[in-house]
């Protein structure tokens, strides 16, 4: 048999176990392949294209220059680009960061301790995922140009009041681990509930609390889905516009979609600068998912609520 032929038939030839022939399968990847990297690979070669070459339509630079990032670094606006990017490091990691402390001690008691209405509680937690982020905007807008307040039920007696935290990274936040901690907590209790309990009961007859059975028993064991919590978390706050439009006004607390949307004028764009920007925010997101794919998939294998 000829080599072509060879090659014909094992693409069409499906095992018993085979749901579809290997090459609609092959077919259908490189299609999603293409699919997936054809947007981030024209915005880079937009990005190292001269700006008349941009605005002509070429796909491919003729005269491929690193003139836009130049500028991007060097020009009139690279402190308040380098600014943004700080401030989406800042709140980035912050949003993480206060997401994981809080969802650790609510998975836990979701997963480990007996309360009434545990699961309805629980299902409460992921509807709040499920409402759209407008609609809780405008209230939050009021609490961050007011300042947050705890009071004393039914009471006017102030506990705990902060400054107005409108145009400052703060404001983000905590606007964000509002719509990440249902996600987490609700991924985070599933990886929690995987844990044998007799090694908890083992922990607490060796004398040691609950509080200790957590960080000592559960953490470290439920380590792959909290690293994948964190990672969606992170890229969650990243690339947020939305919340960052409406309470950021100055340079000061303004991330990099904010910084990015800003190179588009009232009577023009500057295509170069904003392609280059663009690629430059889309790098740490891709760099997180292909280095650490493993810990998103296993995070959200383990994730399913078991109970």
């Amino acid at each position: 048999m000829k080599p072509a032929v060879k090659v014909k038939s094992k693409l069409f030839k499906t095992k018993s176990t085979d749901l579809i022939p290997p090459f609609y399968l092959w077919s259908g990847l490189i299609l999603l392949a293409i699919f997936t990297l054809a947007p981030f690979i024209y915005l880079f070669t937009s990005s190292i294209s001269k700006t008349e070459e941009l605005l002509s339509g070429h796909l491919i630079p003729h005269s491929p220059t690193l003139e836009n990032y130049y500028k991007l670094f060097t020009g009139n606006g690279a402190g308040e680009f380098i600014a943004a990017m700080k401030n989406s490091v800042i709140v980035s990691l912050g949003t993480t960061m206060l997401t994981l402390f809080l969802a650790i001690f609510a998975s836990f008691a979701f997963s480990k301790v007996k309360f009434p209405f545990r699961n309805s509680a629980l299902f409460t937690v992921l509807a709040m995922q499920l409402l759209p982020s407008i609609s809780i905007i405008a209230p939050l807008y009021v609490m961050m140009r007011n300042g947050i307040s705890i009071t004393i039920p039914f009471t006017s007696f102030i506990l705990f009041q902060t400054p107005p935290l409108l145009d400052t990274v703060w404001s983000l936040i905590i606007s964000y681990t509002t719509f990440s901690l249902p996600f987490a907590i609700w991924i985070m209790t599933g990886y929690f509930q995987t844990i044998p309990k007799a090694l908890e009961e083992a922990a607490i007859i060796d004398g040691c609390s609950r509080i200790g059975t957590l960080f000592r028993i559960i953490v470290p064991l439920a380590m792959p889905g909290i690293a994948a919590t964190a990672i969606f978390t992170l890229l969650l706050a990243w690339d947020e516009f939305m919340f960052a439009s409406a309470f950021t006004q100055t340079f000061a607390s303004k991330t990099l979609p904010i910084a990015i949307r800003e190179f588009i004028g009232k009577h023009s764009i500057d295509w170069g600068l904003m392609t280059a920007g663009g690629f430059i925010a889309s790098l740490p997101p891709v760099l997180v998912s292909v280095f650490l794919y493993k810990y998103i998939v296993g995070g959200l294998a383990g994730g399913g609520v078991k109970e």
